[in-house]
């Protein structure tokens, strides 16, 4: 394990460890608070683990997964993620329940994007 995994490795929230945020290519994080406030909130309603599939993504990584240039996953207040055993649709409904600013549906890769960006909300849909 290198050190910035070691580094990372820590609890930061009931459910949630600082690695799960992190870029898969350099180990960096960021993380807004708020997102993970909100990601606990969901947590704590749906009494069932959700999985960040993608957290914090360094320039060069979002290049290479095709994510827009202005990526809210590149400042930390970013997060993709997947619940098992439950519906897409009712995730959705949850999520609308936080209250996060930016919403994407991604219906045919099972996953929804969840951001806490400063400016209006904003839903879209794959």
């Amino acid at each position: 394990m290198d050190r910035l995994h070691q580094i990372n490795n820590i609890i930061i929230a009931p459910h949630f460890n600082l690695s799960e945020f992190a870029c898969p290519c350099c180990q960096k994080v960021m993380l807004h608070p708020l997102l993970l406030l909100k990601l606990v909130a969901l947590r704590d309603v749906l009494e069932r683990p959700v999985s960040i599939t993608s957290g914090y993504r360094c320039s060069s990584y979002n290049r290479k997964v095709g994510g827009v240039g202005n990526s809210y996953h590149c400042i930390g207040l970013a997060a993709d993620i997947k619940v098992k055993d439950i519906n897409l649709m009712e995730l959705l409904a949850y999520a609308e329940e936080i209250d996060f600013t930016g919403i994407g549906f991604y219906e045919k890769r099972h996953f929804l994007h969840l951001d806490v960006r400063p400016t209006s909300k904003s839903r879209w849909q794959e």
